[in-house]
């Protein structure tokens, strides 16, 4: 089963399966926006990601949330919870040697 530990002066979420921490998420209350999740290695493919998604949509009223467009794994995730990719807004910019 997982556990959802918060804290909620930062708004900074610990994830845990029994007393293991498996990962990390933040979500902006008043924006009601998933900003930040993951998952530790060992523990991802597993199905957890797809599983805490959910419970922080329904806990908080997530209707939004940032993903880098490179992220095929996480953008995968958030589609099997109802999200869907809006329009692209992050682009990597290096500068230029001059």
């Amino acid at each position: 089963m997982i556990t959802i530990k918060e804290n909620e002066l930062y708004q900074e979420i610990e994830l845990f399966i029994g007393e293991e921490k498996i990962g990390e998420a933040e979500v902006e209350i008043k924006g009601k926006m998933l900003s930040r999740l993951s998952i530790f290695p060992p523990y991802q493919n597993k199905g957890y990601g797809t599983e805490i998604v959910k419970q922080l949509s329904e806990k908080y009223g997530c209707e939004v949330l940032w993903v880098n467009a490179d992220n095929k794994r996480a953008i995968h995730t958030y589609e099997k919870n109802g999200y869907s990719i809006i329009e692209p807004t992050m682009f990597l910019m290096k500068k230029s040697e001059k």
